[in-house]
């Protein structure tokens, strides 16, 4: 279905910015300049994960084509081969790529790793802004660097919130220590600019832009064909990575899953496993077997969107996917206790069912089994965007002027 069918003008909040941008360019002198005429802006966009390659490739292609910018790539390796994949799949060529983290080191030590590497490469490349996307270690190790050497950090996908820093973690917690040092905070919804807000950023810098993963799915979509249904059957995609989703919630969701097959007799359950070996083991030990219940993946983003259009419904504890399935229509219930996305269930294309297996069995069927209140779901617009957010990025970047005061920091060493 065409995005600009399915997604809202993005409306007005008080105090925040909706991508509307001045006419001057920042750096043509005066007390706002940002550098001399003439030289271009150098963006270093931070990626590592398959999220963020989604997410900030559609700003890397936009920064390409406005003149007086020169972006470059840093990839951090923190999911190797799934982000390789991606960059591969978004034809996006790295300009710096970092050794990945240890995979025999803790959460901590990993994120030390990357943080010191990414120090490094800015003081090496001396960038004048520093792009992080989303709450993974990546972002918020990107955002601490910067910070550390007085580079200038803009936060795309900003402002998501569950207020509760188990839920989930780490990324929680991430996102709020990126919230109090970005200078530019890109907030994909209304509702993420006031979460800013109210946590007393400034209004100037809060800027209402849409989800840049829309864009992905605006500039992808068309080119990908639903994946064909198997011997008829309505098609439930599945997919689990969470982890506050490892231990016990596991077992329960994949018990509902079992019982849902033998409650609904026409549907096939598609389990998009996770590159994880411990979530692949448990899930192949308990589906593996199944009849009408198919383990594939991980998939490369467009096999992904290509078996999202083809879903009747799909269950996930995915922020991603509770963005994309709605552009195609798909329902979405939210294997989570909470989510920092609640804009998609109040507009009514997703529920929030938690992890109990009589929950997620009981929502699930009933949606399988009555159209009608399933077509509710499908019927509603999604809140994330209509796929034009990296361009009001771009824009904000262009016609943010800083003082004469934070150049000379930016560019001062430390």
């Amino acid at each position: 279905m065409n995005i600009g069918q399915r997604t809202p003008q993005l409306r007005s909040i008080a105090g925040a910015s909706n991508g509307r941008v001045k006419t001057d360019r920042f750096r043509q002198g005066g007390d706002a300049a940002r550098l001399p005429q003439g030289v271009d802006v150098k963006v270093a966009i931070v990626a590592g994960t398959r999220p963020e390659v989604i997410k900030q490739a559609p700003v890397l292609a936009a920064l390409q084509e406005r003149p007086g910018f020169a972006p470059i790539w840093i990839s951090t390796e923190q999911q190797s081969s799934l982000n390789s994949q991606t960059l591969e799949v978004m034809g996006v060529t790295p300009d710096v790529v970092m050794a990945p983290p240890s995979p025999d080191r803790s959460l901590g030590g990993r994120f030390a790793e990357v943080m010191d590497r990414l120090d490094q490469a800015f003081g090496e490349l001396e960038p004048d802004f520093v792009l992080v996307q989303g709450d993974t270690s990546t972002t918020a190790a990107g955002a601490m660097a910067a910070f550390a050497r007085r580079i200038p950090i803009a936060h795309v996908e900003a402002g998501l919130r569950t207020f509760d820093l188990d839920r989930p973690f780490p990324e929680e917690g991430w996102r709020c220590v990126v919230g109090q040092l970005a200078s530019l905070h890109f907030a994909p919804t209304q509702a993420a600019a006031a979460n800013l807000i109210r946590a007393g950023i400034s209004p100037g810098k809060v800027h209402v832009t849409g989800n840049t993963g829309i864009d992905s799915v605006r500039l992808t979509g068309d080119r990908v064909r639903p994946e064909p249904l198997t011997n008829g059957l309505r098609r439930v995609l599945v997919t689990v990575h969470r982890r506050e989703n490892w231990d016990g919630a596991l077992d329960r969701i994949l018990s509902a899953l079992v019982m849902l097959r033998d409650h609904v007799p026409d549907i096939e359950i598609v389990f998009v496993a996770h590159a994880n070996p411990m979530l692949r083991e448990r899930v192949f030990a308990y589906l593996g077997q199944q009849s009408r219940i198919r383990i594939i993946g991980p998939l490369d983003y467009l096999s992904f969107i290509s078996f999202l259009k083809s879903a009747t419904l799909v269950l996930s504890d995915s922020g991603g996917v509770q963005e994309e399935a709605p552009v195609f229509g798909v329902p979405v219930l939210v294997l989570r206790q909470s989510t920092e996305r609640m804009e998609a269930v109040e507009a009514g294309v997703a529920r929030l069912v938690g992890v109990e297996r009589d929950t997620v069995l009981q929502t699930a069927s009933r949606l399988l089994l009555n159209e009608a209140e399933r077509q509710e779901m499908v019927r509603a617009v999604s809140p994330f965007g209509d796929g034009f957010a990296a361009r009001r990025i771009v824009d904000i970047l262009q016609s943010t002027p800083l003082s004469e005061r934070e150049v000379a920091l930016t560019r001062a060493a430390v």
